[in-house]
């Protein structure tokens, strides 16, 4: 078993470097976005008590936010994800939405393997 490292850290110092990555969430997200980190932001937000734009545009952020986005996804096209996003690749985008749908899509199934990932991470601590 590994120890887990800790830091402490002042909470004005943290809210600044919170601000500086939310910085990245409105100027570069979604065009550049790692899941993984999404987590941990939103995670740092909810004890700041100020959380990134995306928990406003998804109407919150959980794996419950992005299972649900996955479920509205398929039945509005009666496909699984899956199917979605492999028909969005070989057809490429007939709308919008089809953009909308391959990002958010995409985006969900990524944030859900990262809390997998967090998951796992986590149990292997205890």
């Amino acid at each position: 078993m590994t120890k887990r490292k800790t830091i402490n850290i002042e909470i004005d110092d943290l809210k600044k470097i919170y601000d500086y990555a939310l910085s990245h969430c409105r100027e570069i997200c979604p065009e550049k976005r790692d899941p993984y980190t999404c987590i941990i932001i939103v995670e740092i937000g909810k004890l700041l008590g100020v959380s990134p734009p995306c928990v406003e545009d998804y109407g919150g952020f959980s794996e419950k936010t992005f299972k649900d986005l996955i479920k509205e996804i398929e039945n509005r096209r009666g496909k699984t994800i899956e199917q979605v996003l492999e028909e969005i690749r070989d057809k490429g985008y007939k709308s919008l939405q089809d953009q909308i749908d391959e990002m958010d899509g995409r985006f969900a199934l990524d944030v859900l393997k990262a809390y997998e990932k967090r998951r796992k991470k986590e149990e292997e601590k205890n």
